[in-house]
């Protein structure tokens, strides 16, 4: 007879509960539950299903000992990505399996079983579960409402149109200048809705005359504007085609907004807008101060919303070091000290859909709660971990350097900002000092010299003093 492996499980609610009954129902002759790790101070040393809660998650690199565990179950469907990465290490210094519970949304049968249990994906380790209770309170937002998405075929775009189309509304348009992803988008709705709930536009929002035969075509009552040109090098070098997306782009949405009765308008914003050091922040700073002016100029309702990077967004850091580690390395990072926030795409697109259903008076700044910020180096070892293989040894890390316009550190708000609390744990009202920048005159000057690429730039840094001079 084979001898039974020893296990812990992490969690000591209903999704460890029922896993445990999964295993000894079925898999008793395999596994020997050794117990239940919980923080809950209510249950310390309690039983459960039979079990004893051994001990607190701290606890676990000693129990690992003590029990010659071989595996670990990590039971917490709502579990945040620092707790993962803490049991993960553990795990990893006893060389120890590790194995976690889906996600919420994942356990379609709603019982935990064996089966569904799978390996750890790096959304584990930095997104948080997703919060429908909340999602209840603005899924009737929607509802038979015309929504636009700009930028409709890019990886936020894209969530957005899934999400609200979930929500039935009246009408769906995906607008995009990309014609190629907006086709596969196309394709994708499809499946999800019917024939008459959406409607894919090919345009370019930085064409006026265009946008305005849209709206007046379609008659939207609610835009996400998520249309923008966001790669930092990229938009170094031609900084001109920042402007004129993220800025001339924006202010055609804007104006046509207000011209055609938009009721709400949430301009999609990012960390690297506050303290810009790179032309593309300094002209998503500039779509954030176009939206606040414009909110008192008509009945629309507007409002930005800010937040870090997306796991897996197209040129993304997650996507390149997969592709790296896939080819045997090197994976590159830019330098070893180097953070960001990172958010799941479907968590931070909820959180999105959530904030415009904040909006009261209009010309907000909303920031989303990102966590704490990650180490690139470490997201890039826990890459190549996650793939069974062993960093520097099996795949080599490179440091390139820090490039033009990027920063060591982002951050979500600025020195002169406060972030006020809302009814959602995760959004933040942003409020800062009365705006002294006079933004018309800041986009006239840069419409008048927008052949001189020095000089536009140099308008930029009347803006954001960070950004970098053009040799």
């Amino acid at each position: 007879m084979n001898k039974k492996e020893n296990i812990i499980i992490v969690g000591a609610g209903v999704a460890g509960e029922e896993l445990s009954e999964e295993i000894q129902k079925h898999f008793r002759n395999r596994y020997k539950i050794a117990g239940f790790l919980d923080d809950k101070e209510d249950l310390n040393f309690k039983k459960v299903n039979g079990i004893k809660i051994i001990g607190r998650i701290s606890e676990l690199s000693r129990l690992i000992k003590k029990f010659k565990i071989s595996e670990v179950f990590i039971a917490i469907p709502s579990a945040n990505g620092s707790l993962i990465r803490e049991v993960i290490k553990n795990c990893e210094e006893h060389k120890v399996i590790f194995k976690i519970v889906p996600r919420l949304l994942e356990i379609v049968e709603g019982k935990v079983k064996l089966s569904k249990v799978r390996e750890i994906e790096i959304s584990d380790l930095l997104g948080r579960a997703i919060v429908q209770s909340e999602q209840s309170l603005f899924k009737n937002e929607f509802k038979n409402k015309t929504v636009l998405i700009t930028g409709a075929a890019g990886s936020i775009g894209s969530e957005i149109c899934r999400q609200i189309l979930s929500f039935n509304p009246k009408k769906l348009i995906a607008l995009d200048f990309w014609e190629s992803g907006l086709y596969e988008l196309g394709l994708e709705l499809s499946d999800i809705g019917g024939k008459n709930d959406f409607e894919c536009i090919v345009a370019n929002i930085q064409d006026k005359k265009r946008i305005e035969e849209i709206f007046n075509s379609t008659k939207p009552e609610i835009i996400f504007h998520a249309a923008a040109y966001k790669h930092v090098p990229l938009m170094e070098e031609f900084p001109q085609e920042a402007i004129k997306n993220n800025v001339f782009g924006t202010k055609n949405i804007i104006l046509s907004a207000i011209k055609f009765g938009v009721k709400k308008f949430v301009n999609i914003s990012t960390d690297k807008a506050v303290e810009p050091s790179s032309i593309m922040g300094a002209t998503k700073l500039l779509s954030e101060k176009l939206v606040t002016f414009y909110n008192s100029k008509g009945k629309t309702k507007f409002c930005s919303v800010r937040f870090g990077n997306v796991l897996g967004s197209q040129g993304s850091v997650i996507p390149t070091f997969k592709k790296q580690i896939a080819k045997g390395g090197p994976v590159i990072v830019t330098d070893k000290q180097m953070t960001r926030y990172f958010m799941t795409i479907p968590e931070a697109v909820q959180l999105v859909l959530y904030a415009g259903f904040l909006i009261k008076d209009g010309g907000e700044v909303f920031m989303l709660d990102m966590g704490e910020s990650i180490k690139i180096d470490d997201l890039a070892r826990l890459m190549i971990k996650l793939s069974g293989l062993s960093p520097e040894t099996d795949i080599k890390i490179k440091y390139s350097g820090i490039r033009r316009g990027e920063k060591l550190h982002e951050k979500l708000i600025n020195d002169t900002e406060d972030k006020q609390k809302t009814i959602s744990e995760r959004i933040f009202l942003i409020k800062g000092k009365k705006e002294a920048v006079n933004i018309v005159n800041v986009v006239g000057k840069l419409l008048r010299k927008m052949d001189d690429k020095k000089e536009v730039v140099n308008i930029l840094r009347s803006v954001a003093p960070g950004i970098n001079i053009v040799r």
